[in-house]
């Protein structure tokens, strides 16, 4: 099987960098589905890139070279997670093949880590696209502000389309508007789950229903 996994940021990435607690639960996750299958592993920034962003904020710096500045943060956690798994990092999307296997994280300006794991997905022609985050899936609005959030279970990418923000750098939301059309025009099976616990990837792959299931 060809698989995407984007490790979200909010579960896997302190201020200080990768958290060791999480990585030491995660990585071993990883080689497991490394064996039987081709995999691209997506990282994020996490509250490495906030807490930097909240220090860079008073400088005249424009908002692209402030990004440029968090994917240079972001690429020491690609080469992090790529040391730990034996993978090549990738910081190009453009010699991404069918065969391709490796880790990436922010690419360019003005386009989420998200979505260059959807682009990476639909290059190497994905069956399964999983993105690893600090919720249970997809909700009808934000959990972490509203109590009487619903999780939905089961959508399609034009329903999920209509949740999704366009984003900006550090607030893409669970999944950005290019990212969702990215998957969808791919007709990439796509499962958002807890990322707390990395288990729960297993058990995506075991054929569980946890998270949301988007198609």
């Amino acid at each position: 099987m060809k698989i995407v996994i984007k490790v979200g940021g909010s579960v896997s990435i302190g201020e200080k960098g990768p958290i060791f607690s999480y990585f030491s639960r995660l990585i071993p996750v990883l080689r497991e589905i490394k064996k039987k299958n081709q995999m691209i592993i997506v990282i994020g920034g996490g509250k490495l890139t906030r807490s930097y962003a909240k220090s860079i904020e008073r400088f005249d710096i424009s908002d692209k070279e402030k990004e440029k500045i968090f994917i240079s943060l972001i690429s020491a956690n690609v080469n992090c997670l790529a040391a730990l798994l034996k993978m090549k990092p990738l910081f190009s999307l453009e010699k991404i093949s069918k065969n391709t296997t490796g880790v990436i994280g922010g690419i360019v300006p003005g386009r989420s880590t998200d979505a260059n794991g959807a682009i990476a997905a639909r290059k190497i022609k994905a069956d399964l696209f999983i993105k690893m985050t600090n919720v249970n899936g997809v909700y009808n609005k934000d959990p972490n502000k509203f109590k009487d959030a619903k999780k939905i279970d089961q959508l399609s990418f034009s329903e999920l389309s209509k949740l999704a923000p366009k984003g900006r750098p550090n607030k893409y939301g669970v999944l950005d508007k290019l990212a969702v059309e990215t998957l969808s025009a791919g007709r990439i099976r796509t499962v958002i789950i807890n990322g707390k616990n990395p288990e729960n990837l297993l058990k995506v792959l075991e054929g569980k229903n946890i998270g949301s299931i988007i198609y």
